[in-house]
């Protein structure tokens, strides 16, 4: 129970693609629907895939393909 509790109060952890560096410790990063991005502070190379947690690059991704499917 209290980890379901600490999951509800945690923002979620989202793997984002790089699309710029800043140059001032921010890269902007845009999720992998294209339908969001942000500002994250952090490091990353640009076309790389990070985890981007509470607006903060937890560190880099694996470059895996993507898809959605339906049940």
């Amino acid at each position: 129970m209290l980890k379901q509790f600490q999951r509800t109060l945690l923002p979620p952890r989202m793997i984002m693609k790089v699309a710029a560096d800043n140059g001032n410790g921010t890269v902007a990063v845009v999720s992998l629907s294209g339908s969001h991005g942000m500002n994250a502070i952090g490091s990353g190379t640009v076309g790389g895939h990070v985890y981007v947690q509470d607006g903060r690059v937890l560190g880099s991704a694996p470059d895996l393909p993507h898809g959605k499917t339906e049940v």
